[in-house]
């Protein structure tokens, strides 16, 4: 896809009013189908679905990876910044934080989604990333209290008509190489779930990914896979699972269930045989080669990790954050009892315990040479430095919130 743009912010305006900005051209492309047959996706998770777990499950056979839920305004002012030292695209707040990072390797997978509830708003959001992104994913089945008190995540399971403004103006305003999609929880009733997922589809989502607790019930709860057989040929866009899917065996075992169930009486609508995917969110964080068919060692994964996460400048905070996790493992993922010579909690701790991303490495046994690297690289201080320096050698700066209309935007090839 070759993408050229003028001015791709807008002022704050009526959702009705809303258009794709002036300047933005898609050049026709044959379109590529958004979910195929039986995907696995890497799910959108707070804290977890970073850059580098995005790549590292794609390198281990994922379809598609979402990146974690943004809020609207969070991304709104961020200035799109070319990371020369890395490769990577950054959206860098004014506050100087790394908002949302990409990078060309997963450009035509990743999907960004967003926490609104509101249609300008999210239009406005969606169109800081729209075209570094595969797709924008509207939350709409976060329980969380901060969500739900403003109007957004799971609050929007009784808002059809805010739902529906939402969806119509993203599709309306979003070039078409940018899918819009929704992750739901079920509601109440099949019916009612039904009719949702209709809704989605008519408001212009071109997938939708049901979560299959309710708005009240926990991650202790269990999923409820059996709703999926009632709820997947509602519509003729692709549904996919979500819940539940902690390792290989459980995701054939879903698949099994597919196979020996039968559509609902009401399939009229449909033009699939199953549901289009599954949804993988903790099973991956423990374990990211769940997408790979075959076994891989316990070190290997955490090394193959801390090598991606140094090469896409992941902040050192949150690589320890996601390493722990996955040595601590959870339900179904079950790490060794010792690791590296140590008790593998002993080893946690350790972790746990390091200042820095050298430090995590020499505890690793991988090498880290600092001076490979741009002052503060790995840090969250990284744009902060390069700002109170004065320096440019770092980054490129590319397309601010507002820039003259006869910039073209470069593109990244997939």
């Amino acid at each position: 896809v070759i993408l050229v743009e003028g001015p791709w912010a807008f002022p704050m305006q009526n959702s009705d009013d809303l258009q794709c900005p002036t300047g933005v051209v898609d050049v026709p492309v044959e379109p590529t189908p958004l979910y195929t047959r039986r995907v696995e996706v890497l799910a959108p998770m707070v804290r977890a679905s970073s850059l580098p777990l995005r790549l590292e499950c794609l390198r281990y056979g994922a379809d598609f990876v979402f990146g974690e839920e943004i809020i609207d305004r969070r991304i709104l002012g961020a200035s799109r910044e070319e990371n020369a030292a890395f490769g990577t695209v950054d959206f860098v707040s004014r506050d100087k934080a790394v908002v949302f990072s990409t990078c060309a390797e997963e450009r035509r997978r990743v999907f960004f989604q967003v926490g609104t509830g509101d249609a300008a708003l999210a239009a406005q959001a969606a169109s800081v990333v729209c075209h570094d992104v595969r797709g924008v994913d509207v939350n709409m089945g976060c329980p969380k209290s901060f969500s739900v008190k403003s109007g957004a995540g799971a609050a929007l399971l009784s808002k059809p008509e805010v739902v529906a403004d939402i969806l119509k103006t993203l599709r309306r305003t979003l070039p078409a190489s940018c899918a819009v999609t929704c992750k739901i929880r079920m509601l109440p009733t099949t019916v009612q779930t039904r009719d949702f997922l209709q809704l989605c589809e008519r408001s212009g989502a071109e997938a939708v990914t049901v979560h299959l607790r309710q708005k009240r019930e926990r991650p202790a709860d269990a999923a409820h896979w059996d709703e999926m057989m009632r709820l997947w040929d509602a519509v003729r866009i692709p549904v996919v699972a979500n819940g539940d899917f902690f390792n290989r065996r459980q995701i054939e075992t879903f698949w099994e269930m597919c196979g020996s169930t039968g559509a609902s009486d009401d399939c009229s609508s449909s033009r699939h045989s199953e549901p289009a995917g599954v949804m993988v969110a903790r099973g991956a964080l423990w374990n990211p080669s769940i997408f790979c068919r075959e076994a891989v060692p316990f070190e290997e994964r955490l090394l193959k990790y801390l090598r991606t996460a140094i090469e896409v400048n992941n902040p050192c905070q949150n690589t320890k954050w996601t390493m722990s996790s996955m040595i601590a493992g959870g339900t179904g993922v079950c790490s060794p009892p010792e690791f590296r010579s140590v008790k593998t909690t002993v080893f946690n701790q350790r972790l746990n315990s390091s200042k820095s991303i050298a430090a995590v490495c020499e505890l690793f046994g991988e090498p880290y040479h600092a001076a490979s690297y741009p002052a503060k690289s790995h840090t969250v201080s990284f744009y902060q430095d390069a700002q109170e320096n004065g320096s440019d050698a770092k980054v490129q700066k590319r397309d601010a919130v507002t820039h003259d209309v006869t910039q073209k935007r470069p593109r990244i090839d997939p």
